[in-house]
């Protein structure tokens, strides 16, 4: 099973992929991981910001969803804070672990 600190180590390890190849200029871990509350079958929650001008987008994300979770063998859910539910965006923001 995946840790917070496997995660988050293997980010900062692949931050200049992330930037070149996925245009991704922020990135941090939320939800379960962040909080070290993770079981057997949670999802890995990372929360993203990319470069202005960035063109397809949802083609992007796919594509990093799935290199990321086949990095680490899990599901992997990505936000991006401007697109984030009201109610939520507090907690989230509070927990989120930037990279």
């Amino acid at each position: 099973m995946n840790t917070q600190y496997e995660i988050i180590n293997f980010l900062q390890n692949n931050r200049n992929l992330l930037l070149e190849k996925y245009h991704v200029t922020k990135i941090g871990l939320f939800g379960s991981f962040a909080r070290n509350e993770q079981k057997e079958n949670s999802d890995v929650d990372l929360l993203i910001e990319l470069e202005d001008g960035t063109q397809n987008i949802y083609d992007l994300k796919d594509s990093l969803k799935q290199f990321l979770s086949s990095s680490f063998n899990r599901n992997v859910d990505i936000a991006r804070e401007k697109y984030l539910k009201s109610y939520a965006k507090e907690q989230i923001l509070k927990d989120t672990l930037y990279v």
